[in-house]
């Protein structure tokens, strides 16, 4: 697992749920880059993707965060909030980048 400090890894100008999901969405795909999962018979997709893509619809950028993670069979029969069953995509510590505003 990639251990966080709540009170001191994420930057301070993190301050809305939309900011968290990119910062965490770039986090894991720079730590994770080459990580492939099974997402179905046959099918694999790597775990973590972040990037910025200009959408010419509308003249925006806008990033895309997709994460694939695996639950733990114990949520089946657990009590506990859903991501309380997450499992660790990998041992790889926090980018100092990261951590910075």
């Amino acid at each position: 697992m990639t251990a966080l400090n709540i009170a001191t890894d994420i930057p301070s100008q993190i301050d809305t749920l939309e900011k968290l999901a990119a910062w965490v969405g770039s986090a894991l795909f720079s730590i994770n880059p080459t990580l492939v999962v099974v997402e179905g018979a046959g099918y694999t997709e790597r775990a973590c993707q972040a990037g910025n893509f200009f959408v010419a619809a509308d003249a925006k950028t806008r990033m895309i965060v997709r994460v694939s993670l695996e639950v733990s069979s114990d949520q089946a029969s657990g009590a506990n909030k859903n991501w309380t069953y997450i499992q660790p995509l990998s041992n790889t510590a926090l980018p100092a980048a990261f951590k910075q505003n």
